[in-house]
């Protein structure tokens, strides 16, 4: 059992008044009468089973008995009786529940259009559904914001599965699911129970605030069925203590709105003497404070290891666990090395040392994994052509992608985009926004359905061209100064398919991998924005009739920013290789150079297009240039 009121000298409630002789209750589920006490268990819940018990005595009014020997016919019948009847099994789960949803004031979409509520309710909706792997969607039937709560009414079956969604993140913050005790308030109902929590939570407040330790950054929070203050709110009869223990969290959650701010503040916390059995009556705890360095659970009730096994993989900070004075200690003797494993830096469990700092420290550093030695790229080309296509390809996507995908891109060639948010960055630099390209994300990891990862698999030139054009238009860096912004791996691979079905074992081809940075902005609100990306691109032939070099597959990983690794860069930008004499350019060179030279005056393309234009004319000058305007106007 979790914490409960005092027991001594509670009222005793009873539903039987002796004076007026009549039976005081109806059978089934009977009328409040007014000023009438209402029985309850010993932890203030309401008490069904003595009304259940009592069905059987009928109406509840008392009719004259039928004399003896009569056969007395009875006038009800089924459309003329007032108990409705039983509700099938299928209409039960219809039968509708409402919930109360903290955290949309102090989340980051409050300040979208409609107040995030929108948001909020698609939110609960969707991890709902995957929370309980369900077959079918949860659905919100009804919702209403009022004041701070934001009021949902679902299905019995669907608001089960919407509480799982209790303490998830969403919008910055953490979203905090009761269940409501009625329906949702109108009019002056809402106004005046938004005013009635509002005092509630400053109470709560006061209390926590007494029971707070800056100096030791210590929560005390034992022996919470006996604080004046709860008894004197009458919290054990108009609540659980399970939703007491998640209302002082969900208080904790306003007052320290950061993981660095409870950190900072709150690095103990007791528990001591509240009748724990179970610590999933308290595991709100580690969503709250998850990187607790200290916890006491002393003179508690658990009995045995599976009362802890719920915390088997939290609290991964915590040092020291105090058991004392709990039952565990009898039944189990040998429960603190299962404890020991669990728990990676406990070093004081109950009195005993069970680990030194130093240990801690030695097994954190075997476990840390080893990066893998890194000696530059590896850029094996084939007659510049992977030199070439990057090139063109960095500039045509920066300026021109309609002609790129027409250009490189065919029907047979793939695209697919990845954002990666939980990518390392320096602390220093924001978390970029995701709006623009996460509609069009195919990361494995957040897209688990076979029909929504086809989906975001792009083929066809047509279709390539329309999801480019609806991503934010980017900004390299210069390849040929800034080149050591870039990594840039290229190796030829076969096996590809071929377009042109000569060879059954397919053609050779090229793969190309490259890391880098770029800079966009969004189309919307015009803000710019540096991420860093991975690319990996396969080249192979082109059909016949088409561009002689296609994409076969474009995979692009999106990231927050992270410059690339210093020393990687700086090999890159000038590797330590010694360079050989030049030697004298011959006449032919020297004749080649100035036609290079001649043909770039005249056509206006780069070095790189002319070279290759001049190549395909066996370096005829009048040649190339007839090639030149013969495509120009095709």
């Amino acid at each position: 059992m979790a914490p409960t009121g005092p027991r001594n000298g509670a009222p005793r409630n009873n539903t039987r008044s002796a004076a007026s002789g009549k039976s005081a209750t109806r059978g089934g589920i009977a009328k409040r009468r007014a000023g009438g006490p209402i029985r309850v268990d010993r932890d203030g819940d309401l008490d069904m089973d003595a009304a259940a018990a009592n069905a059987v005595g009928g109406r509840g009014k008392k009719s004259n008995p039928a004399p003896a020997g009569s056969t007395r016919k009875s006038t009800r019948t089924n459309a003329s009786s007032s108990r409705p009847p039983r509700p099938t099994t299928k209409a039960s789960h219809m039968v509708a529940k409402t919930l109360i949803v903290e955290g949309l004031q102090q989340s980051k979409a409050r300040d979208n259009e409609g107040g995030g509520l929108k948001e909020l309710l698609i939110f609960l909706e969707r991890k709902a559904t995957t929370a309980g792997k369900l077959s079918h969607s949860v659905r919100i039937k009804k919702s209403q914001l009022k004041g701070d709560l934001v009021y949902v009414t679902a299905s019995k079956e669907d608001a089960e599965h919407i509480m799982k969604v209790n303490g998830f993140d969403w919008a910055g913050t953490k979203v905090h699911i009761t269940e409501a005790d009625d329906q949702a308030p109108n009019g002056a109902e809402a106004s005046n129970l938004s005013a009635q929590t509002q005092d509630v939570k400053e109470n709560l407040r006061t209390m926590l605030a007494q029971r707070y330790d800056p100096g030791q950054k210590l929560l005390n929070l034992a022996s919470l069925g006996s604080d004046s203050l709860l008894i004197q709110m009458n919290m054990f009869q108009e609540s659980t203590p399970q939703k007491l223990f998640r209302a002082l969290m969900v208080i904790c959650d306003e007052q320290f709105k950061t993981a660095q701010a409870k950190r900072d503040a709150i690095s103990s916390v007791t528990l001591a003497g509240n009748n724990i059995d179970d610590v999933g009556q308290v595991m709100t705890l580690t969503e709250t404070f998850p990187d607790l360095i200290h916890l006491d659970l002393s003179n508690n009730s658990i009995k045995e290891l599976r009362g802890l096994r719920k915390w088997q993989h939290r609290l991964r900070k915590i040092e020291t666990l105090l058991l004392i004075n709990n039952p565990i200690d009898a039944s189990n003797p040998s429960y603190k090395d299962e404890l020991v494993s669990w728990f990676p830096k406990l070093q004081n469990l109950s009195g005993t040392q069970v680990r030194t700092a130093e240990q801690v420290a030695a097994a954190e550093l075997a476990n840390k994994p080893t990066p893998i030695p890194q000696s530059g790229p590896d850029f094996r080309d084939i007659n510049g052509v992977g030199e070439q296509f990057i090139t063109d390809f960095i500039r045509g996507y920066d300026m021109d992608r309609p002609t790129l995908a027409a250009k490189y891109y065919d029907d047979y060639s793939h695209f697919s985009l990845s954002v990666n948010g939980r990518s390392s960055h320096p602390p220093d630099i924001p978390l970029p926004q995701w709006g623009s390209y996460i509609k069009f994300s195919r990361n494995h990891v957040k897209i688990t359905t076979t029909h929504a990862r086809q989906q975001r698999l792009f083929s066809g030139t047509a279709v390539i061209q329309s999801v480019w054009q609806k991503l934010p238009a980017t900004r390299h860096p210069d390849l040929a100064t800034q080149f050591d912004k870039y990594i840039i791996d290229c190796h030829p691979i076969s096996g590809l398919a071929d377009l042109s079905g000569q060879s059954m074992a397919g053609v050779d081809g090229m793969i190309i991998t490259f890391h880098g940075e770029f800079e966009d902005q969004d189309p919307e609100t015009k803000v710019t924005t540096r991420r860093s990306f991975s690319r990996t691109i396969i080249l192979g032939p082109g059909a016949p009739g088409r561009n002689p070099i296609r994409v076969a597959s474009d995979v692009l990983t999106l990231k927050a920013y992270n410059p690339l690794p210093p020393v990687l860069g700086a090999a890159v930008a000038n590797p330590a290789v010694p360079v050989a004499p030049q030697a004298p350019a011959s006449a032919e060179e020297v004749q080649k150079q100035q036609m290079l030279a001649e043909l770039c005056r005249q056509t206006g393309m780069n070095e790189e297009y002319s070279r290759m234009c001049l190549d395909v004319a066996n370096w005829v000058f009048d040649q190339a240039l007839a090639t030149f305007h013969e495509k120009r106007v095709s």
